[in-house]
């Protein structure tokens, strides 16, 4: 039997998949939603966590759920949360911190260390994938490129031959250009926001970020980005990206004043959350000529619906909340955890082990 312990600190929908596995509940009608209209096999993920399932002997509980407690935890997973010092004292037989994200910041790594208890904080391609989609629509708005391949294949032009053979962008567009020399404003600096700043440098974009809280030098230095306050972010920036987790407080954040603040050529971009940005707002922007056009992967009701307003729209370029890839991408992920799990408890390597040298 095992003596697996694991205790999840937050209830975060990823981290949910993994904990139904381990609760042997590979067949609640929750994970068919969750991944719909996918149809996933489990079976893999599943089979990878013999030994770690309550079936198996295991302890598995959540944080502050006091009808499944885990007393004394051997492993910790969270996505979201804070292991404090005194969490950590609260389980001394600990040999495990796993967070699913790189970012080490929310751990007390100095505490983990002292104590001998692993650390691992695993990057997500999931999340690298959402910043290139960020991009994808940048790219695609300032050079046109929805419309572009339209005209092309509806044989439209603005001039009847051209030299050579050659004629350049025959179709007229004035505004087409690209990313080179453009200023990106980041709203939201977290995980997806830091990749996204990391990508906009390597193509030779300025970046300025927002974030409530500023994030310290070192990561400014290290990003190359400059911190503005918001309304300097808007008023300077070409594309403005948005980033920030969705909470009470950031609901329609981006609404008629974010807009008005933002430059009549810049476009505006969302892959977090949809019921971050007010579409009745956005659109007004849009059709006033308030800003230039928008590129929407996440939308305040999913799915769309058909003949949307926004959707008529030219300088709209919209994808079916799709950034971060098929959501059976999660399953590689999660079997990496899966995989930590026994090797924290059998003495094996770490994938995304935190170095001992950050404490």
């Amino acid at each position: 039997m095992s003596d697996a312990r694991i205790l999840f600190l937050d209830d975060d929908p990823v981290i949910r998949i993994l904990r139904f596995i381990f609760e042997c509940r590979e067949n609640d009608r929750w994970l068919a939603d969750y991944f719909a209209p996918e149809r996933v096999d489990l079976r893999r993920l599943v089979q990878a966590s013999r030994g770690l399932r309550t079936a198996d002997g295991a302890t598995v509980g959540v944080q502050g759920d006091a009808a499944h407690r885990v007393e004394d935890a051997s492993i910790i997973v969270f996505r979201r949360g804070d292991v404090t010092s005194s969490l950590i004292d609260a389980h001394p037989s600990l040999r495990l911190v796993q967070r699913l994200g790189a970012r080490s910041d929310a751990i007390d790594v100095t505490a983990a260390r002292e104590r001998g208890v692993r650390i691992s904080c695993l990057p997500r391609r999931t999340l690298a994938w959402t910043a290139e989609h960020a991009l994808l629509l940048m790219l695609a708005l300032g050079k046109q490129l929805v419309v572009g391949d339209r005209a092309v294949r509806e044989g439209r032009s603005a001039v009847e031959h051209g030299i050579d053979g050659v004629s350049y962008n025959w179709v007229g567009f004035a505004r087409a250009s690209g990313l080179a020399g453009r200023t990106l404003g980041i709203v939201g600096v977290g995980e997806v926001g830091t990749l996204v700043a990391k990508l906009a440098s390597a193509f030779g974009m300025r970046v300025l970020y927002w974030k409530p809280r500023r994030a310290d030098l070192a990561l400014e230095r290290r990003l190359g980005v400059r911190y503005a306050e918001l309304g300097e972010l808007l008023a300077e920036s070409d594309y403005v990206s948005l980033h920030a987790p969705a909470r009470a407080e950031t609901e329609n954040m981006a609404g008629a004043s974010f807009f008005r603040s933002m430059k009549r050529t810049a476009y505006f971009v969302n892959t977090s959350r949809g019921r971050l940005v007010d579409e009745t707002a956005l659109y007004e922007a849009l059709t006033s000529g308030a800003i230039a056009g928008a590129g929407l992967d996440v939308h305040a009701i999913e799915p769309r619906a058909a003949g949307d307003r926004l959707a008529a729209l030219e300088n709209v370029i919209l994808t079916p909340h799709y950034a971060g890839g098929a959501k059976s991408g999660l399953l590689d992920e999660l079997e990496t955890i899966v995989g930590n799990c026994h090797a924290a408890l059998e003495g094996g390597r770490i994938a995304g082990e935190v170095p001992a040298d950050l404490a």
